[in-house]
């Protein structure tokens, strides 16, 4: 990997490798763009399979946040820090394991990798705020705390109580849905087939608002137990295989997981005529599966502007804004979202390259 070719391509301001023998931290935090802003995005603690994978998550997660804070008119840039999960070998066993089942770390042990992660990010100097993201919890941010202020998400934060910021982004890719049928004609949900992958807090917060508006709901997620309380929460649903839930019959497809669904090969297998969903970095080649979403008429609504809600939470959290303000902010994304689809048939270009023009003209115009 060419760090330097890396950096020049995505536009990339800072890329900081951190690293703490005595707690066994290995993290990168990439800082993608200050213009507007000091850089705000989540921390991830994940399992990479190689240094050069979090690099490149880093690297993509942080230019994504510059774009998401941009177009949603944020006063904020993007940054992201990814934490390397410590393989079975350099946990420290004997110790009560964390609340969170999947990462298997001790809570002495994740503590101190967490506050020494806090020390890093004293030393930027404001330049990157993090948060929440995947595999992190408000316990990990409480521990960032402990050794700078450029943190969000502890404990009696609204993103730390009652998973405020995944019902908020679950809120806001539930508006982009009702928009983009409005931008198709179709004025109701009372009956609309929707297709849900992925059932985490999001997808099944996305779910909830869904049935209440009387949507026909197909879901699937590689975790059975939580297809189950779907399928008894929500009368009607049915359920799918999440391999495949892409081919279902219906009229919107909600791609709620992990990103890279939309191939060349799964377009073509695309029974909707609408894609808008929570998970981030849909598109797994940009050109070619965007030509071919077009070719096929199928509405796409841009990733970044749709689950925009959770920053957008933690954004007016940190303007000291309340739950019913933010509410408020998140809705906005329906007046985003539809300058979107104006801008792209004005121009006859693709949602995708709309939303990237107007986040890249705030960019110019900071």
């Amino acid at each position: 990997m060419q760090l330097w070719q890396e950096m020049e391509r995505e536009g990339l301001e800072e890329l900081l490798f951190c690293h703490d023998p005595q707690s066994g931290l290995k993290a990168v935090i990439a800082i993608h763009s200050t213009v507007l802003g000091p850089a705000l995005g989540g921390c991830r603690y994940w399992a990479y399979a190689s240094e050069e994978e979090a690099i490149r998550d880093a690297i993509k997660l942080a230019k994504g946040m510059t774009y998401k804070n941009a177009v949603s008119n944020l006063p904020y840039g993007g940054g992201k820090a990814v934490v390397w999960e410590l393989p079975a070998a350099e946990r420290v066993s004997g110790v009560e394991p964390s609340g969170n089942n999947s990462l298997n770390l001790s809570v002495s042990q994740r503590a101190h990798i967490f506050r020494s992660l806090g020390r890093f990010l004293e030393r930027l100097n404001g330049r990157y705020v993090t948060g929440l993201d995947l595999g992190t919890t408000a316990a990990d941010m409480d521990q960032i705390r402990l050794e700078t202020t450029y943190v969000t998400d502890t404990t009696g934060s609204l993103g730390a109580q009652n998973d405020f910021t995944a019902e908020m982004t679950a809120y806001g890719v539930y508006t982009g849905i009702v928009t983009s049928l409005q931008h198709q004609g179709v004025t109701s949900l009372q009956g609309i087939p929707v297709a849900v992958q992925g059932l985490g807090k999001v997808g099944h917060a996305l779910c909830r608002h869904l049935h209440a508006a009387g949507a026909r709901l197909i879901v699937a997620d590689v975790v059975p137990e939580r297809v189950q309380r779907a399928l008894v929460q929500f009368s009607g649903a049915t359920p799918a295989d999440p391999a495949h839930i892409h081919a279902a019959d219906c009229k919107v497809f909600a791609p709620c997981a992990l990103g890279g669904v939309l191939t060349p090969a799964t377009v073509e297998e695309l029974r909707c005529s609408i894609v808008a969903g929570a998970a981030n970095n849909q598109l797994s080649e940009r050109e070619p599966v965007v030509r071919r979403l077009q070719a096929r008429g199928i509405l796409y609504a841009p990733d970044y502007v749709l689950n925009a809600g959770g920053i957008i939470s933690t954004a007016y959290e940190l303007e000291g804004e309340g739950p019913d303000q933010i509410r408020q902010r998140v809705a906005e994304i329906a007046d985003t979202l539809t300058q979107v689809y104006q801008l792209a048939a004005a121009s006859s270009i693709s949602t995708a390259d709309a939303a990237d023009r107007m986040a890249e003209a705030r960019l110019a115009q900071p």
